[in-house]
């Protein structure tokens, strides 16, 4: 099937911020994904590795989006129209058994994600996309939550020649326990980019997410990003946000590498 395809993606994410309390909590990430697209399907399993600082636990772990890389009919979405922050979102509670100020490492929460592409005619398209968080990083270190998580969301967007238009919504609902009780929460956002037909295509992202914490404000962000073509099958992305609140990074940035076999 010529509509077949398999991307694999290596990445390197770093974040950095307060979220709220007086220490930041720094998270250093090294996504892997391996996503098969057919048609107008696609499906995404990805496990990154971990290195945080601070007082903070991990509620989304970074899982290695394609970052720009189009997603079909040349549109890139920023960070595959997730939502999702390159470092993971960012629970700053009471610290557990590891002092506010610990550092820990190791295999981060998993994720497998499906989604199908409607075409809606007049280069409108939407995007359904199930989503979920598999518990695989340790709770005790404070690495993950150890609960798993579902996200059902949906990306509308429209081209419009080389460049795209999005708006997207998703609702989270997130496995709350005793140790770190958690509501289900509501995400929001929209950006735009442009193929620059040399191989490179650039945009800019904005995304909301209210807290899982009641009484913590929502998180919100901008990112900037740009995706190149090295060499056919083989892309590089980068991308950089900062937050616009006291409960959102103050800076994010990373890389992607990644192969299409097709």
């Amino acid at each position: 099937d010529d509509d077949e395809s398999v991307r694999i993606s290596v990445g390197a994410n770093y974040s950095s911020g307060e979220y709220g309390e007086i220490e930041k909590t720094k998270v250093l990430s090294a996504p892997v994904s391996i996503k098969y697209t057919n048609s107008n399907f696609s499906f995404r399993v990805s496990v990154p590795y971990v290195r945080i600082e601070g007082p903070g636990t991990l509620l989304d772990t970074p899982d290695g989006g394609d970052s720009g890389s189009g997603g079909g009919r040349g549109r890139g979405r920023g960070r595959g129209g997730s939502g999702s922050s390159g470092s993971g979102d960012v629970d700053v509670g009471d610290g557990g058994a590891v002092p506010l100020s610990g550092k820990r490492s190791g295999i981060g929460d998993g994720v497998m994600a499906a989604t199908y592409s409607l075409d809606l005619g007049s280069d409108f398209f939407f995007d359904a996309t199930g989503r979920v968080k598999l518990p695989t990083a340790s709770s005790s270190k404070r690495i993950g939550t150890g609960k798993a998580d579902v996200t059902v969301s949906g990306d509308l967007g429209k081209d419009i020649g080389p460049a795209s238009v999005y708006v997207h919504g998703r609702r989270r609902f997130a496995g709350s326990s005793t140790l770190t009780p958690l509501r289900d929460t509501w995400g929001a956002g929209g950006g735009a980019s442009i193929n620059t037909g040399e191989g490179l295509v650039i945009g800019a992202d904005y995304d909301w997410q209210q807290s899982p914490i009641t009484g913590n404000p929502a998180s919100s962000e901008v990112t900037g990003w740009a995706s190149f073509r090295l060499a056919k099958g083989l892309n590089l992305s980068l991308f950089g946000s900062t937050g616009l609140n006291n409960n959102s990074t103050d800076f994010a940035g990373g890389m992607t590498i990644s192969v299409l076999f097709d």
